[in-house]
């Protein structure tokens, strides 16, 4: 090849990157990912054009008809394209641009802001642009960077301040993390956040805009928050790319893009992939990241049929009968009852031996508990653990002292009730607990599948208690982001 003709190609592939997003995304992909090779899916091209109308419209100074919602499964190139190269090649379009961008976690937000600078400072990108803008040199952090015609990235964090601030493009990636999903705390401070600080950050409300990207993982995340409200959706484009289509799920523009299985991306998300993601995630964790339709968690976590009811004690004489208690306030029927639970754990399943709910004052409660576990199988390789809230603490130190039990604190929990349950509703699903047939089986059951609009759920929180007692030492519960 020529000289003459090696320029041409240049000069070609130059300008196809500055007319279509789409081709700088494949182009450029070699500087972020060098060691992967790059697999293309019909939603490449779908998104980066959605984005290139809109910089091409901020760039013509038109009005905005709507902010954009974009809910993808995990692992489809969604950071890479809409966080790290869309700003990139904006600033190629017109470097005077401004973006705000947000994820979940300051570091995530940063990598994301280094990886678009990585690609400015590389000598492919420099051989093409790099007489168009360049990155001062007295600007140039990691968390906020500026180039010579005033254009500016700022990456923050959900919850970090934007105070005096402003942006062309205001972008959420990801703006909870899946192992925070059943947090409602953390969704409310998210969503709270976008509301109250993150909103009013456009230069230009009329011509800037919002875009949030995320795998969907509660019913009240950032996107079912700003969806759900009339008005809201009435404000946002909602782009829904969920990752197999099903007879009650079919996007109306985009299901001719699914290939004749009802994949939405067969290379990357194969059948038996995804049957494999629905095995480790379970069934509202697939609902949500993969096919971006979460069930309410408040409309049946658990479901009766996940449990088998063995007629015998899966125990040998090496089987170690442990124990759980979650105590209450205090013996008022109106209040929670302390509840007490047996387990076996062994080949990675859970046998439930008994579950009882009681009422008693402390001094009963202390009588009680040793008769209790004697009668299920204790022996002196068995644990009790008790959860430190109430008299829990006080139980603990007075059966160290006036038992021969081996009683310890359990650790306090750091997330909320139903946060606890969605971690370990995996391995309920996949029926690796199991409950010994017993009178206290459909107590045990009604106050499961009612959680967590029950009445009561000590009986929930002694099961989350024993599954995490050897959960995280035996079996892996996968989250992706």
């Amino acid at each position: 090849m020529t000289t003459t003709d090696e320029a041409l190609r240049f000069a070609l592939e130059k300008k196809l990157c500055e007319l279509s997003f789409y081709e700088f995304f494949k182009q450029a992909w070699h500087i972020v990912e060098p060691s992967i090779e790059l697999s293309t899916n019909w939603h490449h091209k779908y998104l980066c054009d959605i984005l290139q109308k809109e910089a091409e419209r901020i760039i013509a100074n038109k009005p905005k008809t709507k902010d954009i919602v974009i809910n993808i499964p995990f692992r489809s190139t969604k950071s890479l394209l809409v966080t790290v190269m869309f700003p990139v090649w904006a600033w190629i379009k017109n470097p005077k641009f401004r973006f705000i961008t947000a994820s979940y976690s300051a570091d995530l937000s940063i990598e994301h802001a280094t990886r678009s600078r990585d690609i400015i400072n590389a000598d492919w990108f420099k051989d093409r642009w790099g007489d168009i803008f360049h990155i001062k040199k007295d600007q140039n952090l990691k968390a906020r960077y500026e180039n010579n015609f005033l254009g500016v990235r700022r990456a923050t964090s959900v919850g970090g301040t934007v105070t005096g601030q402003g942006g062309d493009f205001l972008l959420v990636d990801d703006p909870v993390s899946p192992q925070h999903a059943a947090s409602e705390i953390e969704r409310e401070n998210a969503n709270e956040w976008y509301r109250t600080t993150f909103y009013s950050r456009l230069n230009n409300p009329l011509t800037g805009v919002r875009i949030v990207i995320m795998q969907r993982i509660h019913d009240n995340d950032l996107s079912g928050f700003l969806l759900s409200n009339g008005n809201s959706r009435l404000k946002y484009k909602h782009i829904c790319i969920p990752a197999e289509l099903s007879d009650d799920l079919k996007p109306k523009i985009l299901k001719d893009n699914y290939d004749e299985n009802g994949l939405f991306w067969s290379d990357r998300f194969s059948k038996d992939i995804l049957d494999d993601y629905k095995q480790a995630l379970g069934s509202y964790g697939y609902a949500g990241q993969l096919m971006q339709t979460p069930t309410p968690l408040n409309s049946g976590m658990i479901r009766s049929d996940w449990f088998k009811i063995d007629q015998y004690k899966h125990t040998t004489e090496q089987t170690v009968v442990d124990f759980v208690i979650d105590p209450a306030y205090t013996a008022n029927e109106k209040n929670d009852p302390s509840a007490l639970l047996a387990y076996t754990f062994k080949d990675n399943k859970w046998q439930i031996i008994d579950c009882v709910n009681v009422y008693k004052e402390f001094p009963d409660l202390v009588r009680f508990i040793p008769q209790w576990v004697a009668k299920n199988g204790y022996t002196n390789r068995s644990r009790v653990y008790v959860e430190p809230k109430a008299s829990g603490k006080s139980i603990v130190q007075t059966l160290k002292k006036e038992t021969g039990l081996n009683v310890r604190e359990d650790k306090p929990p750091s997330k909320d009730k139903v946060a606890r349950v969605q971690d370990i509703s995996a391995s309920l699903e996949t029926g690796r607990v199991s409950l010994l047939k017993g009178d206290w089986n459909e107590e045990f059951i009604q106050q499961l599948i009612k959680f967590p609009s029950g009445k009561h759920d000590d009986m929930v929180d002694c099961l989350v208690m024993a599954i995490n007692k050897n959960m995280w030492n035996h079996s892996k519960i996968l989250y992706f982001s």
